[in-house]
């Protein structure tokens, strides 16, 4: 089991590009419009990935002014 998971709230996403700005090596902007998590799965409306480092993600969540990317460390939320 990987130690983090990194999920978006993507009907929260305002399309900012912070975090693609922040941490490009794993987020993009999608055909939508809107902030994608590369490599990420979909889980209804939300997309998350698994991971075992969270690299730039911390950052990529803590500037995002919808606060719609959470960092889970160990199953809790970090933010």
């Amino acid at each position: 089991m990987a130690k983090f998971k990194v999920e978006i709230e993507r009907p929260l996403c305002i399309a900012c590009e912070n975090c693609v700005n922040t941490c490009p090596e794993f987020w993009e902007m999608a055909d939508d419009g809107f902030s994608h998590l590369k490599g990420s799965k979909k889980i209804g409306e939300n997309e998350e990935r698994e991971m075992d480092d969270v690299k730039c993600n911390i950052e990529a969540a803590e500037s995002c002014p919808a606060t719609c990317i959470h960092v889970y460390e160990n199953g809790k939320k970090r933010i």
